[in-house]
């Protein structure tokens, strides 16, 4: 009766044993780069088996899916096989995550086999940085790999740390012979972190460092910049015009490799010509009367002045009655020019000064900016009556000197007058001796 016990036991395990339960669990899964970039090619290994769970106790109760649960295998049979699959769980990762290969069959998978297997996964070049949702999933299916059920989903992610992408951006322009600040900005437009910028220029004539020409920044975080300002002297030879001022950037990525960008700016020298106008000489001038004005104009500046026209605008205390625009063409740095007009003041006008409208258009240098310059030179007119006086008393004065010249004049007539008298009186005497005398 015993024995007769001992072996009905003994079925009763071996029954419980064959109809156990059993579920698939990863044991693990890794990736053979931690650090990943855009571009990487990454092989990703999981490896699972299968394990008893419990007896036949309670098989119809209802089973739940969420992420990460299981499908419970009802009974150990041999026509269960097995698919594992990878597939992306967003839309940016079917996007940016690429899969030659995302289904590996396992075939057969009894109570406690395991089974390991990798997946390549490439990830696209234009990948920006971010974490990539990923699914692994264990399908239950037939030995025609027909009918699927999924048994286990293990959700993880893929993480894309961006590779730092340097640039430089600058626009400056400083004039000849001053001291000013070259101001440029350091982007990082990639995804990962620059750690340890650093940035040189490489200044040479006509540019002089005021102080140093590297500059350490430190970390710039994935699509941040950092200003940077470095002064520098300007020679008073310098050419206008942009020059290139080559420029070294030394950083280090995430993963601690060091990097080099050289590239080149430009800054743009640059000098207006510093034009001053004056007044050179007047004739007296009143209300109603006509004289003309000298004006002069000097090129004070470091460069020439190109296609200058000089202009004398009307205004209500005058006209100008002779050409009122001069082109003049090229002015040289520390040159003057000169410049007659024709005026005539108004009768109306009752100031003893009045300003003369002076208008300059011009361009600098090595450059198709157009400049305007205006502004008054101040002339002095007299009253009708002190003109009048002062005009009568220049009559007087010429008369006298007039006639102080006019009587040597009338001197001089005289004796050469008597002179030839004289002389043809001797030729006429001549004569009658010569033909009397026979």
């Amino acid at each position: 009766m015993k024995k007769y016990k001992i072996w009905a036991f003994i079925c009763m395990s071996f029954l419980l044993l064959n109809t156990v339960m059993a579920d698939v669990r990863v044991d693990s899964y890794y990736m053979d780069d931690y650090y990943i970039e855009a571009g990487d090619e990454v092989s990703l290994y999981f490896k699972l088996h299968r394990a008893p769970v419990s007896s036949l106790v309670g098989l119809q109760e209802k089973v739940t899916y969420g992420a990460g649960d299981v499908k419970i295998i009802q009974s150990e049979s041999l026509e269960d096989y097995y698919i594992a699959r990878i597939t992306p769980d967003s839309e940016i990762a079917e996007q940016y995550v690429l899969m030659s290969n995302s289904q590996k069959e396992i075939g057969h998978l009894s109570v406690g086999e395991n089974w390991a297997s990798k997946f390549e996964i490439k990830i696209a070049e234009n990948t920006p940085d971010a974490i990539y949702k990923m699914m692994f999933r264990v399908y239950k299916t037939d030995s025609e790999y027909k009918n699927e059920e999924v048994i286990l989903q293990k959700p993880f992610e893929i993480m894309v740390r961006g590779t730092p992408q340097i640039d430089i951006d600058a626009e400056n322009s400083i004039g000849i012979g001053s001291t000013g600040n070259i101001e440029l900005t350091v982007y990082n437009k990639g995804g990962g972190v620059a750690r340890d910028v650093k940035v040189d220029l490489e200044l040479s004539a006509p540019f002089t460092p005021v102080g140093s020409s590297m500059k350490y920044v430190g970390s710039i975080d994935a699509h941040q910049s950092e200003n940077l300002s470095f002064m520098v002297s300007v020679s008073t030879t310098a050419d206008v015009k942009t020059h290139n001022i080559p420029v070294t950037v030394t950083y280090k990525d995430d993963n601690g490799t060091p990097a080099t960008v050289s590239t080149n700016f430009g800054v743009q020298i640059d000098s207006k010509p510093e034009l001053a106008f004056g007044l050179d000489q007047v004739d007296e001038l009143a209300p109603g009367v006509t004289g003309n004005i000298i004006l002069s104009i000097s090129n004070e500046g470091f460069v020439d002045a190109k296609f200058l026209k000089f202009t004398l605008e009307e205004s209500p205390d005058y006209e100008v009655l002779s050409i009122n625009e001069i082109y003049i063409g090229n002015l040289d740095s520390d040159d003057i020019e000169t410049d007659e007009f024709t005026i005539r003041v108004k009768d109306n006008v009752s100031k003893t000064v009045i300003p003369l409208n002076v208008r300059l258009t011009y361009k600098g240098e090595g450059s198709d900016t157009s400049y305007t310059k205006q502004g008054t030179v101040d002339i002095n007119i007299k009253s009708k009556r002190v003109y009048a006086e002062k005009t009568r008393g220049n009559g007087t004065t010429n008369t006298a000197v007039m006639a102080l010249i006019a009587i040597p004049a009338v001197f001089v007539g005289l004796l050469v007058i008597w002179f030839v008298y004289k002389v043809f009186g001797l030729v006429t005497s001549y004569i009658n001796r010569r033909l009397f005398a026979r």
